[in-house]
């Protein structure tokens, strides 16, 4: 059996912590196996399947790409160095950033 992605998500760390018992029990009678270099568990945020996990829920990457292109031009420098630190956060997605 290949399982492709599962994704657990809680708010609350108890309910974390037994939603995860509970897959690994599964998996523990079915004689699945994790390999855990694929495997990402407690991660505050991640990228998968195109969508942005964290805190806050699910949301589509392009979403938050969408936004920044259509953010008005900057008229004064204080603008400008939110905008610029704000970048930084998405260095990862914008080609050739330094």
């Amino acid at each position: 059996i290949f399982i492709d992605d599962i994704i657990i998500f809680s708010d609350i760390t108890d309910k974390y912590t037994k939603y995860l018992e509970t897959i690994f029990s599964l998996f523990e009678k079915r004689n699945i196996s994790i390999i855990l270099a694929k495997s990402y568990i407690i991660y505050p945020s991640i990228e998968l399947l195109s969508f942005y996990v964290d805190r806050f829920g699910l949301t589509n990457i392009e979403h938050y790409i969408a936004t920044f292109r259509n953010l008005a031009f900057l008229n004064n420098l204080k603008a400008l160095e939110q905008y610029i630190s704000t970048l930084g956060f998405l260095r990862y997605l914008i080609l050739y950033y330094v």
